[in-house]
């Protein structure tokens, strides 16, 4: 997938849709070099702002899309010295051997179901990936949109987008702006600890209309219960509980549950994960 994919085409409000992007490329970028400066950040601002542009320019023709080596060449030709710095240290994702991230995209995606797979991976990229992922995502969000669908994003193993600043103001930003686009964001996590432990999870929690909570520890639950508003009563079922037990939060209402599925029901073979471990370990 190219990173510097858009969905221009498909909007009129380009110069919005630039700034979006342009945000993007910042925490992309801020994903695979350990800090940036100042003046790093005002030159990634510029570059893209002018490969954004010229693809505007000659009518979002093909030839001018921009990919990370138009912006790695667009780098070469700034004139500060710290420009020259930033095209060195990115080179290795541009020519090198981690260049999975600069090319074409070479999918086509036309299923109604799709998943993406982010666990191969190299441990250093997989939050750039869970990054590239979910702006895909967006841009397809934009395209539904003009064609009047609705779209479901579940995003699993959330707590990884939080290791990177940019990546969870990203995530934050999707998760409030999506609706407008016709989505419906669910993010999964079991390291609940991580979630709360960042603003930015802790925001989309609290901004979270629906959630299903199941099995937690102790010291994870008095947070957990402050954010949704649950009593000293209801935590107990979530309170290291056996599988298949915990609670609802819709709204202001909270429901209990249990569902205890007999071992030899096809429906608990059908939906049970402990021979997937099995074969993990």
């Amino acid at each position: 997938i190219n990173p510097f994919d858009s969905a221009l085409q498909y909007t009129t409000n380009n110069k919005e849709d630039i700034k979006e992007k342009s945000e993007f490329i910042l925490a992309f970028i801020e994903s695979i070099v350990d800090g940036l400066s100042g003046e790093q950040k005002t030159l990634i601002d510029r570059c893209t702002n002018n490969i954004y542009e010229e693809y505007q320019l000659h009518n979002y023709n093909k030839e001018y899309e921009p990919d990370f080596k138009k912006f790695y060449n667009e780098l070469l030709r700034q004139p500060e010295n710290e420009a020259k710095n930033l095209a060195l240290i990115i080179e290795r994702y541009v020519k090198g051997n981690m260049d999975i991230f600069a090319n074409k995209t070479n999918i086509e995606i036309k299923n109604r179901f799709i998943t993406f797979d982010i666990s191969e991976l190299p441990q250093s990229i997989q939050t750039t990936g869970y990054l590239v992922v979910l702006d895909h995502i967006m841009n397809r969000l934009h395209r539904n949109k003009t064609l009047g669908k609705h779209t479901w994003i579940f995003i699993d193993e959330f707590h990884i987008m939080l290791d990177n600043k940019f990546s969870a103001d990203y995530i934050e930003r999707i998760y409030k702006i999506g609706r407008k686009y016709g989505a419906l964001p669910t993010i999964i996590t079991q390291n609940i600890q991580d979630v709360l432990g960042c603003e930015q999870g802790r925001n989309i929690l609290s901004n979270s209309e629906f959630a299903v909570i199941l099995k937690q520890k102790a010291l994870d639950l008095p947070p957990i219960c402050k954010i949704f508003g649950i009593s000293d009563e209801e935590s107990s079922f979530v309170m290291d509980s056996p599988a298949g037990q915990g609670l609802i939060v819709y709204g202001e209402d909270i429901v209990a549950f249990k569902l205890s599925v007999p071992e030899d029901y096809y429906i608990y073979e059908l939906n049970q994960t402990s021979n997937m471990q099995k074969a993990r370990d």
